[in-house]
């Protein structure tokens, strides 16, 4: 009796543990049945993923199809996502994947809480687009009806160790330019990290009209500011940055080098569908440094060519107008061959009969700083400008307010001399003002550099401008120049054949002037008064010019807007002797298109011996000072074809006639 009482003891306590064991397994299985069900449930799966979407995004999102597992590890397999464009745009959609692949980790998900391990997506098509006010079709604004919602529980990325795109191809509409919107293909984006979203690799390449992107980089965090290095690599360029680089554009705390080199930049513009002709190889360095809620650029080193580029550059964007300081050396600027180097054409030959040129000039630079102000201070070893004359030590401070610039004060040697001035140009209303002087400037250098003969000594230039003008190309701003400009030439020997015959014909008039060489003209002073209004200047007396053996003043005017001139003038024989000097003097004409002046004497007839005088003082003197007056002249065509002329630029002037004035 006593032993059946254990044994039935004994039994009890294992009939509790297989009713417990029995309870579990049911649990267990409606747990399984449940979860099944909720997984299979696509309905409510797909309306709870397109409502958190949709409050994300602030945009509608659609899904076609849910996949759900738990094993090996939760995830979900969305097929046939779109997340609209707003209702402006061209397409419907800002985003459409054929699948997207999420993990979660098991323990936050089934307290209700999304954490995302792993995201893979493919067959991606991303439309972009700016309207022409200015708005981003992926930009959230506060007109979208999801604006303040949020999520039930939030998507935490905190454990994120993955990520991969493949196949995506992204489309940029910009104003205008909707019907042939181009595209770019990322191949493959591929990152991955530790949790915590640290010590980050990224490895992406990017496909456009037969020309790759790629892009490799490492980085300690995902932050706004993250320790690492970024490749970016497209045909012949490459670009590196290094150190503390902002990756959410925040730059508080930057302090990173950025270096490229670019053996064909213009290939690579092409990626971005930017057209140029080719670019010599470039290169830039430069170390950048947030400091005080400015940005610094110290070290910059850029080289085009033979054109080399250093100094710091400073940006603050904390005032309402941003500010840019910038502190640049230059050891040698050629304007035209940078130019060519930088990939812009040349510029076409002048048409026939043109002084000025008709391209346009550059005042969209001027309006693309609307909104901004700055400080450049420029210094220039040596400077060769478009005409061929070299200014050396050449330094400006350039100062920007909105579409303003103001270059004051300006300064450079000059062929012997120097040049000093200010220069105002307003873009709105395409407006320049020029206040320039020209200090003991060599003629003879002057024709040298503008790659004429230079038969002469001496000729000191002193210039004085001060003009206004207004226009899209120097052709207008010509036509529209207003105020005066004075040049003067100092004693100047010509020594030339032409030279000696024009003194020959002198000195055969009479045997008074035969003491004269007779290889030799003295030109003693040049000068011209133009005072300018709407392009045009009349005045008498207007040139004048004197040499030892004669003299000639002019009356008339020249006109920029027409390009023509009418000067009328009396060469006079200077000597003592008392004869009738009436006999030796006349008018003469130099009338005609500025490009080709024709020269004669007055019809009202005077001695051979008279037209042989006036003829020979203007084609072999005043012609070659003139060559130097402006710029683009060609004596070889019309010995008289610039005689007088104002130089380069349109910029004419008043001029003091040497020590003396001519009778």
């Amino acid at each position: 009796m006593p032993s059946s009482i254990s044994s039935d003891h004994a039994r009890q306590p294992r009939r509790w543990w297989l009713w417990t064991l029995s309870i579990l397994i049911c649990t267990i299985g409606i747990v399984v049945v449940a979860v099944t069900y909720l997984l299979h449930d696509q309905a409510r799966w797909i309306a709870l993923l397109e409502q958190r979407g949709s409050q994300a995004s602030g945009r509608d999102v659609h899904i076609t199809a849910v996949t759900l597992q738990l094993w090996p590890s939760p995830a979900a397999q969305v097929t046939g996502l779109t997340i609209a464009n707003p209702a402006w745009t061209h397409d419907p959609y800002l985003l459409q994947a054929q699948t997207v692949s999420a993990h979660f980790a098991l323990w936050p998900l089934l307290r209700g809480k999304l954490q995302l391990t792993s995201l893979a997506a493919s067959g991606i098509a991303l439309d972009l687009e700016t309207a022409a006010d200015g708005a981003h079709s992926w930009i959230r604004t506060n007109s979208s009806p999801y604006t303040g919602k949020r999520a039930d529980s939030a998507l935490d990325l905190g454990q994120l160790t993955a990520i991969s795109l493949h196949d995506l191809d992204a489309r940029y509409r910009a104003p205008g330019r909707a019907a042939d919107a181009p595209h770019w293909l990322l191949d493959h984006l591929d990152v991955h990290a530790n949790p915590g979203l640290r010590d980050i690799g990224l490895d992406a390449l990017l496909r456009h009209d037969s020309r790759t992107l790629e892009a490799s980089g490492h980085f300690d965090q995902l932050a706004a500011l993250a320790h690492g290095e970024l490749t970016l690599h497209s045909g012949a360029t490459q670009m590196r940055l290094t150190g503390q680089i902002p990756l959410r554009g925040a730059l508080h705390g930057a302090d990173f080098t950025v270096s490229a080199d670019a053996e064909r930049l213009d290939d690579t513009l092409a990626f971005f569908d930017i057209v140029a002709r080719p670019i010599a190889p470039l290169h830039l360095a430069a170390t950048m440094r947030e400091h005080d809620g400015k940005l610094l650029a110290t070290g910059v080193d850029v080289r085009l060519a033979a054109l080399q580029v250093r100094g710091a550059v400073q940006l603050d964007l904390r005032a309402d107008k941003p500010i840019l300081d910038a502190q640049l050396h230059i050891p040698r600027l050629d304007w035209v061959q940078t130019l060519l180097d930088a990939g812009r054409p040349p510029l076409p030959p002048k048409l026939p009969g043109e002084l000025f040129r008709t391209h346009r000039l550059a005042w969209r630079v001027l309006t693309a700083l609307r909104g901004w102000r700055g400080t450049v201070e420029l210094d220039i070893g040596a400077l060769k400008t478009r005409p061929g004359i070299e200014l050396t030590d050449a330094r400006a401070r350039l100062h920007f307010d909105d579409d303003v610039l103001q270059v004051a004060p300006m300064q450079a040697g000059m062929l012997g001399g120097r040049a000093v001035g200010t220069l105002r140009l307003t873009g709105h209303n395409q407006h320049a003002h020029l206040e320039l002087q020209l200090h003991d400037v060599s003629l003879p250098q002057w024709i040298v550099a503008t790659h004429h003969k230079a038969p002469l000594t001496g000729g000191a230039m002193q210039v004085v401008a001060r003009v206004d003008g207004s226009g899209a190309n120097m052709k207008q701003l010509a036509a529209s120049l207003n105020g005066p400009v004075s040049i003067r030439l100092g004693p100047t020997d010509i020594t030339t054949q032409s030279g000696a015959r024009a003194e020959e014909l002198l000195t055969g008039l009479m045997p008074v002037f035969s003491a004269r060489n007779s290889g030799r003209i003295a030109l003693e002073c040049v000068g011209a008064d133009l005072h300018f209004t709407d392009g045009r200047a009349a005045a008498s007396p207007l040139v004048g010019a004197r040499s030892e053996a004669s003299q000639l003043l002019t009356s008339g005017f020249v006109d920029l807007r027409e390009q023509t001139l009418d000067l009328r003038g009396r060469v006079r024989a200077r000597s003592g002797v008392s004869l009738g000097l009436s006999t030796l003097a006349g008018d003469i004409k130099i009338t005609g298109l500025l490009t080709h002046p024709q020269v004669r004497l007055d019809p009202a007839g005077t001695p051979a011996a008279l037209a042989r005088l006036g003829a020979a003082f203007v084609t072999a003197g005043l012609s070659i000072v003139a060559t130097a007056l402006w710029d683009g002249a060609n004596p070889g065509t019309d010995p008289c074809q610039t005689v007088f002329l104002p130089h380069t630029g349109g910029h004419t002037a008043s001029v003091h006639l040497g020590e003396k004035a001519i009778p």
